[in-house]
């Protein structure tokens, strides 16, 4: 299978990369006209270890709206739809065992949708099939990444770290 890769990290190039909202999420193509979703592999390099992940209790969902979040290591955050349509799946097993998916992030897939309009959705900009869209992307996340990392790490020398935090504070 093709894919691009970007440090250790691979795209396999037979789904799309849903970018909106910073969401990370998959989005594959099934013959029967249904989507499954997942995590990409720079979600799951940055979230770390998946604890938990809860859906939405929705039997629709809109394009960018939330179907559910994830409680990982390092922070919780929201997975959100890049089609709209009807929920006519849940892998209970990646329910069970979010783990999984740090494993082998392309294999587990969390929830199956079946897309009101696919064609429309999939012309969507914030959709990404096209090799180098998708490594030019994923540079940015990790440009933006790393400027985080360093902005905490600045802030947390400026106030003197938890420490002497309340020095700074003129305590």
């Amino acid at each position: 299978m093709r894919s691009v890769s970007v440090g250790k990290m691979k795209f396999p190039l037979d789904r799309r990369y849903y970018k909106g909202r910073g969401a990370h999420v998959w989005l594959f193509a099934d013959k029967d006209g249904t989507v499954k979703l997942g995590m990409d592999s720079f979600l799951t390099e940055n979230a770390g270890f998946l604890n938990y992940i809860q859906l939405d209790k929705k039997s629709a969902v809109r394009k960018g709206s939330s179907v559910g979040s994830f409680e990982s290591a390092k922070f919780v955050s929201r997975i959100y739809s890049p089609v709209s349509g009807k929920v006519v799946g849940v892998n209970q097993d990646i329910l069970k065992n979010p783990r999984k998916i740090n494993r082998d992030p392309y294999k587990s897939w969390i929830i199956s949708i079946k897309p009101d309009n696919l064609k429309k959705d999939m012309l969507s900009k914030d959709l990404l099939g096209d090799p180098e869209a998708i490594k030019d992307w994923i540079i940015e996340e990790l440009k933006k990444s790393e400027s985080m990392t360093e902005t905490v790490d600045y802030l947390k020398k400026a106030d003197g770290g938890p420490r002497n935090r309340n020095k700074c504070r003129g305590k």
